[in-house]
């Protein structure tokens, strides 16, 4: 009975043990991810990390991206390629607000989720541009359903 005992012992809780350790440090790894990666709405209005954004990509990304020093700045990318093009190319550095049409930094941009995407990122002048571009853009979706 003694051996009966050791073997289910060791044939079913310890693998039972092990995935439960596995599933917490799969839980808290998600929810780690969701809350650096801030899940939006169309209607919300939810600023994304920059340092969770690849600048020239421009979408948010699962983890910290490189930061890349330019004039007192800091952009992001997420390869050695972007770290380039960001250093060697000014243009790859700004983005135009898709509210105002007015040319926007991205180190400084109001950054969120484009409506109905889950990766792809537009870049604002300011909270109140975005919020008002993304209450316009819903206004919209809803006269078209």
């Amino acid at each position: 009975m003694k051996q009966l005992s050791i073997i289910l012992f060791v044939f079913i809780v310890t693998p039972l043990v092990y995935l439960h350790a596995s599933n917490n440090h799969l839980a808290n790894k998600k929810t780690y991810i969701d809350t650096a990666i801030l899940k939006i709405s169309d209607t919300s209005t939810i600023k994304i990390p920059n340092s969770y954004v690849c600048m020239v990509n421009n979408k948010v990304m699962h983890a910290a991206q490189i930061a890349v020093p330019v004039n007192d700045k800091i952009y992001y990318g997420c390869c050695q390629g972007c770290v380039k093009k960001l250093t060697e190319d000014p243009s790859s550095r700004f983005a135009t607000d898709p509210l105002s049409g007015e040319k926007v930094d991205k180190a400084t941009a109001f950054i969120t989720l484009l409506p109905g995407s889950k990766q792809d990122v537009l870049y604002f002048k300011t909270e109140i541009n975005a919020k008002n571009y993304l209450a316009k853009s819903a206004q919209e979706k809803e006269k078209n359903n």
